[in-house]
């Protein structure tokens, strides 16, 4: 995976996320969403052969880089007790 910064500002954030697809873009940013200092974020494949998702987080003025961080910080959390529940329930080790 490699991310390249297309835009930065205050108050928006454009990344294309290279060597992932739908799936991670989409992730973060229907979590992006969830953030109360987010009014916007999305994501596009430009080009389908490419397949490279572009990922975009507009906020309210607050960084987008500290809501990005956040959003990874949850995401990752919740992916963790979605783990641990898995475990309990097959009573399997992590």
């Amino acid at each position: 995976m490699n991310v390249k910064v297309r835009k930065y500002t205050e108050r928006e954030l454009v990344l294309a996320i290279e060597g992932e697809d739908h799936t991670l873009a989409n992730l973060l940013a229907k979590y992006a969403l969830s953030n109360p200092h987010t009014k916007l974020a999305t994501y596009v494949v430009e080009h389908p052969l490419i397949g490279t998702p572009v990922l975009r987080v507009v906020t309210d003025g607050t960084d987008p880089i500290q809501v990005l961080k956040e959003v990874i910080t949850n995401t990752r959390g919740e992916a963790e007790q979605v783990l641990k529940l898995i475990s309990d329930v097959l009573k399997v080790n992590k």
